[in-house]
């Protein structure tokens, strides 16, 4: 990462919600666009106090879910499209029991696991 931007990464990440790109370039002295590259190049979403199954189902394959970055093949197999999979991973959209069981079996999830975490919120509340 560089050097300017990991200077003002906390700041980035405490109102990329809240702030308008605009008002954020003009306070961190960058452009616009370069902002914006630099918020989806790192995945820097606002956060979502909502449940996000498509983070849990990715979490529950990989240690950290910013290493797994879904590939065509990932695309055709589900059969969600790359404009919907973003809606969902960030939050914007709920996950269909379709999505969710095509995601499962392509990430060789078993219906046990994924059971497993689909309930896990009954019992925490």
């Amino acid at each position: 990462m560089h050097e300017k931007w990991r200077n003002n990464l906390t700041y980035i990440e405490c109102n990329v919600g809240i702030k308008t790109l605009e008002q954020m370039a003009t306070e961190l002295n960058v452009d616009s666009m370069e902002l914006r590259l630099f918020i989806h190049r790192y995945r820097l979403f606002p956060v979502n106090t909502q449940r996000n199954l498509a983070k849990e189902i990715i979490a529950m394959k990989f240690i950290y879910p910013e290493y797994f970055s879904p590939t065509r093949s990932f695309f055709e197999s589900t059969g969600i499209g790359q404009r919907r999979w973003w809606q969902l991973y960030r939050g914007d959209k709920k996950m269909t029991e379709n999505e969710y069981k095509s995601i499962t079996e392509h990430l060789k999830i078993t219906l046990q696991e994924a059971f497993e975490a689909r309930q896990l919120i009954m019992f925490e509340k």
